[in-house]
């Protein structure tokens, strides 16, 4: 080979101009959200978006809970506590359509978030299966499997 087709061969990487900080934050969430088991606290997001990521501008409590808030993506769900804050979910569909929306696919390609996001999603479909066999063993006469089923598909999926 030449010298010139090893250049071609070689493309550089497709290099980003930096997102708005309220696109970065959005996706600093989702990432940390889907590292997990795609839900968090309030205060466990403050917590990493301030003190984990190594990140030139910290955000405040108020702008992080606002971006949770006004996007559709991050859905409140059930179980507020007083030191926690609200429980968040993360919603891949609407993710996924903000993402197309934006035109940000080859973004989060970079980033690996689809890898995350299947991975999210098998692991969910999983403990669903995990979660409903124990009614199917144990059958729907016991209350506290019926309970502890029913709860753990809320906890899961609320």
């Amino acid at each position: 080979m030449t010298e010139s087709s090893d250049a071609v061969e070689k493309k550089p990487k497709k290099r980003y101009h930096s997102l708005p900080a309220n696109e970065s934050l959005i996706f600093d969430v989702a990432n940390f959200m889907l590292a997990g088991n795609g839900a968090s606290t309030s205060r466990e997001i403050v917590e990493h978006i301030n003190f984990s990521l190594e990140k030139s501008r910290r955000y405040t409590a108020p702008e992080i809970i606002g971006i949770l808030r006004n996007r559709k993506m991050f859905v409140s769900t059930v179980g507020y506590s007083k030191n926690a804050g609200n429980r968040w979910r993360l919603d891949v569909k609407e993710l996924t359509r903000y993402v197309k929306a934006k035109k940000y696919d080859e973004r989060i390609e970079a980033k690996g978030l689809q890898d995350k996001i299947r991975r999210l999603k098998r692991r969910n479909i999983m403990s669903t299966m995990k979660t409903l066999q124990k009614i199917v063993e144990s059958g729907d006469d016991d209350d506290d499997v019926v309970d502890s089923v029913y709860y753990g598909l809320l906890e899961l999926w609320g």
